[in-house]
């Protein structure tokens, strides 16, 4: 492993509020990208989504040279009222370039009717500078966020998932360039919340992934309760199809679950590192600490609003090729991290 270096890392790797991690990359020069939610609670200045860049997936580089303001270069059309810019997802689809997959809360914001808040797609060269964003669905309240991105390979086919709010998680067709929704295509229940059962009212954050072994889609889904907990990441089996409906695994237990140190863990996006090893990253609350500057305000019954920093985990996969998590939950020893080209 001469070309490789092997790493190490604690959790956060970043240190800062970094809520709803993306992670993709490398790009041409090397460099993984992050991305993470902005919104009203957070420190200024306001960004069009945060970014931070990596050699390593371990040592982030936060708002890095021509990022100040965000992963846009322009303002958005009908955004600028709110502060709210989250759960983004992106990738690189070839030659077609790159795809920001993000959720806006628009000037128009309606909190009951049809023009809640929305998914959106944009296009870029390269991981920053993305530009003319097209919207690609809104709903009530909270139940179009949080877009997720699937490219089946057993298909050969592009897929968009969304939602929370207590509505279902829904999915979609993309188009092969992931600009829009496949031509006839419609949204599909793939993913309900139970309303009577407080812990399992509320869906979100979802992330899609293959079984390494039978190539069908797992989701990786967030519930319940993002601000006050318990907030845990769970493994749903997938169909034939990328929009048949997600079903429990036979194990009941979380993929990442709180634990004495951590809470509050979820919105998790895998990443792969130089050898093909896939990684969990995602967001958490260490102990009972806040945003700086938001220890007198109240919020869900609690005092401050907490300090959601970007963790990591290994993620390895049983025997039928379901994931899992060393431990259930988020550490905090020095461990092995992920393996990187070396650089001269």
């Amino acid at each position: 492993m001469a070309q490789y270096l092997e790493t190490t890392y604690r959790n956060p790797l970043i240190e800062e509020v970094w809520a709803d991690p993306a992670v993709t990359g490398p790009d041409d020069d090397g460099f993984y990208w992050s991305y993470a939610t902005d919104d009203d609670h957070e420190p200024l200045p306001r960004r069009l989504f945060k970014v931070a860049r990596s050699r390593d997936l371990v040592h982030w580089e936060t708002h890095p040279p021509g990022t100040e303001a965000g992963a846009f270069a322009a303002p958005i059309p009908n955004y600028g009222r709110y502060r709210a810019a989250w759960a983004p997802d992106i990738r690189r689809l070839g030659a077609t370039g790159w795809r920001f997959y993000g959720t806006l809360k628009f000037d128009d914001h309606e909190d009951a009717g049809p023009e809640g808040h929305g998914i959106f797609v944009a296009p870029s060269s390269g991981p920053t500078g993305f530009t003319e964003p097209t919207i690609l669905q809104r709903g009530p309240g909270f139940t179009t966020i949080d877009p997720c991105f699937y490219h089946s390979t057993v298909l050969g086919r592009n897929f968009l998932y969304w939602g929370s709010g207590h509505a279902p998680i829904l999915g979609q067709e993309l188009t092969e360039d992931g600009l829009g929704f496949a031509p006839g295509s419609v949204p599909r229940a793939v993913l309900a919340p139970t309303l009577g059962d407080w812990s399992d009212r509320l869906w979100e954050g979802v992330h899609v992934i293959e079984n390494p072994l039978t190539r069908e889609p797992i989701m990786l889904a967030s519930k319940v309760d993002t601000w006050v907990g318990p907030y845990q990441a769970f493994a749903l089996r997938g169909g034939a199809h990328p929009l048949d409906p997600f079903t429990p695994a036979p194990s009941p237990a979380p993929l990442l679950a709180e634990n004495a140190a951590w809470n509050r863990c979820g919105q998790v996006f895998v990443q792969a590192d130089a050898i093909g090893q896939p990684w969990l990253f995602y967001h958490a609350v260490r102990g009972d600490q806040v945003i700086p500057g938001t220890e007198s305000l109240e919020a869900n019954g609690r005092r401050g609003i907490p300090l959601r920093q970007m963790c990591m985990e290994r993620l390895l996969f049983d025997s039928a090729g379901f994931p899992y998590v060393e431990g259930g939950g988020p550490s905090s020893t020095l461990k092995t991290g992920p393996v990187v080209l070396r650089r001269a």
